[in-house]
C-alpha cells in the first residue's frame, strides 16, 4: 500500500536526496532506475527498484518499488508504493537504469530482520535530516563530524584521539574526505576511494565500537585503509555522505553512460533483461 510523508523547513537539495536513495537501494541488492523533471532545479524525481534476486522469475522481474519525491527544498513529499518495472507513471520523461557505482558500502547487516519498506522509510528520514540546508550550499558544501579515533594512516606512528571528519562536496567534482586533528591532517580525494564500510572493531582501543573503514589509493599508488570512529547514532549518515561524494557523478550526472529502459526487453523464460535487438537470452539461452 502506498504511503506518503511530508517534509517542511529543511531546505534539502532534492537531487542529493534522490541520489542517496538510489545508492542505498543498490547497496541492498536492488537494480535501480530513475526519471526526473526536466526543469532546473527539478521539482520531482521518480526512483524505481527491483530486487536482483527476483530477476530469474518473470513475475519478480516485473514487480518494483516506486519512490516519488515531489516539491521544493523547504516543502516536499516522498511517496513509496509498488509498480511495474520499466513503467514511469509520472510523465513522459525517459526512465534510465542507474549504473552500479564503483564503491562498496556495507549497511545491509544493520537492517537484518526488518521489512524492506520500513528500512527505506527510516533511511529517507535520516538522510533528509542529514541534508538539512544543503539546497543553499550547492557550489561548496562542508559537513563536519566529531571523530573520536583514527588509525591506519602510515604517516601516523600511532592512532589519533580526537578530531574532525570533514566531507567536502564541490560542484567542480573535486570532492574530498578530510580528517583534521590537533597536529595532523589526512586528505582523501573521493575519486580515489575503492570501498567504504561500517565495521565493528574487534580488539584494542574502542573494542566492539562501530567505525567506518575507508580503502583508497593515495598519490603514491599505495593501497591504504584508514579507520574512523564516528558516533554510532550518526555513523550511517556519515557513511551515506562518503558514498555520495564517491558515487554521485556516476548516477544523476552521467546520463551518457546510462542505458534507456526502452531499449531493452525481458526474457520470457527467466526474466533477465536483454537488448531489444537480441534474439537469444544471454542468461539462459532461450529465444527472445
Amino acid at each position: 500500500m502506498a504511503k506518503t510523508e511530508h517534509f517542511t523547513n529543511l531546505n534539502v537539495d532534492l537531487e542529493r536526496l534522490a541520489t542517496r536513495i538510489e545508492t542505498y537501494l543498490q547497496e541492498n541488492e536492488y537494480e535501480v532506475a530513475f526519471s526526473k523533471d526536466q526543469t532546473e532545479p527539478a521539482s520531482w524525481f521518480f526512483i524505481q527498484a527491483r530486487k536482483l534476486s527476483a530477476l530469474r522469475t518473470v513475475a519478480g522481474a516485473r514487480r518494483s518499488i516506486d519512490i516519488i519525491i515531489r516539491g521544493s527544498p523547504n516543502d516536499f513529499s516522498v511517496n513509496i508504493g509498488s509498480g511495474e518495472w520499466g513503467k514511469n507513471m509520472l510523465a513522459s520523461a525517459p526512465l534510465f537504469i542507474v549504473p552500479l557505482v564503483g564503491v562498496t558500502v556495507t549497511v545491509a547487516k544493520l537492517y537484518a530482520g526488518k521489512k524492506a519498506e520500513s528500512n527505506i522509510w527510516k533511511f529517507i528520514k535520516e538522510q533528509a535530516s542529514y541534508l538539512a540546508n544543503s539546497a543553499k550550499n550547492k557550489e561548496h558544501d562542508l559537513r563536519e563530524y566529531a571523530c573520536d579515533y583514527v588509525e591506519g594512516y602510515p604517516e601516523l606512528k600511532k592512532s589519533i584521539e580526537g578530531g574532525k571528519l570533514i566531507l567536502e562536496r564541490s560542484s567542480s567534482g573535486k570532492n574530498r574526505i578530510i580528517f583534521r586533528g590537533n597536529s595532523s591532517e589526512i586528505i582523501i580525494p573521493a575519486e580515489n576511494v575503492e570501498s567504504a564500510q561500517i565495521i565493528a572493531k574487534r580488539k584494542g582501543l574502542h573494542e566492539d565500537d562501530l567505525m567506518i573503514k575507508v580503502a583508497y589509493t593515495d598519490i603514491n599508488d599505495r593501497k591504504l585503509k584508514v579507520v574512523f570512529n564516528i558516533n554510532d547514532d550518526i555513523i550511517r549518515g556519515v557513511l551515506g555522505g562518503i558514498k555520495e561524494l564517491v558515487g554521485e557523478d556516476k548516477i544523476l550526472k552521467s546520463i551518457e553512460h546510462i542505458n534507456i529502459i526502452s531499449d531493452v526487453k525481458f526474457c520470457p523464460s527467466c526474466g533477465a533483461q536483454v537488448p531489444k535487438s537480441a534474439k537469444f537470452c544471454m542468461s539462459c539461452g532461450a529465444q527472445v
